[in-house]
């Protein structure tokens, strides 16, 4: 293992110890059950523990089957706004909207991941996980702090 990928795994690692921090804090809902934003975070750290393994054993396909589930995850998210039931942010609970449209975008940016994922492109996938991380790194700046 050269020198770059050794150092990209311990960036990646890192970043997903703080998402874990971050989650943990995030506890339930006004009704006593786990926030929904919640259980996307979690999903989205199970789905980026395998993109690693992805791209380090080149191979996309392992990602696949773990996109169905993040995607339930944010559906119930999406559910749960939309019915106007509230999810407090730990943190700068008055920036939900901003935060919506940064979590809008991630999911976005997610898809395309996906689709080169599908279609076993290494260096797309990997590209883009860089890029969904910063953008982890910036959300967690953000509504963390």
């Amino acid at each position: 293992m050269n020198r770059k990928t050794f150092n990209s795994i311990i960036i990646v690692a890192s970043v997903l110890a703080t998402c874990l921090i971050g989650t943990s804090a995030m506890g339930q809902t006004e009704s006593g059950g786990m926030n929904p934003l919640r259980q996307e975070m979690l999903a989205l750290e199970e789905v980026f523990e395998i993109i690693i393994d992805a791209v380090i054993f080149d191979n996309m396909e392992l990602i696949i089957p773990l996109v169905p589930p993040f995607r339930e995850a944010r559906k119930k998210f999406e559910e749960v706004i939309s019915t106007g039931r509230k999810i407090e942010l730990p943190k700068n609970k008055k920036k939900f909207r901003e935060f919506l449209k940064l979590d809008d975008k991630f999911q976005m940016d997610f898809g395309t991941l996906e689709e080169a994922a599908e279609k076993g492109q290494k260096e797309a996938v990997k590209d883009k996980t860089h890029k969904l991380f910063d953008a982890c790194v910036v959300c967690h700046e953000k509504f963390r702090k």
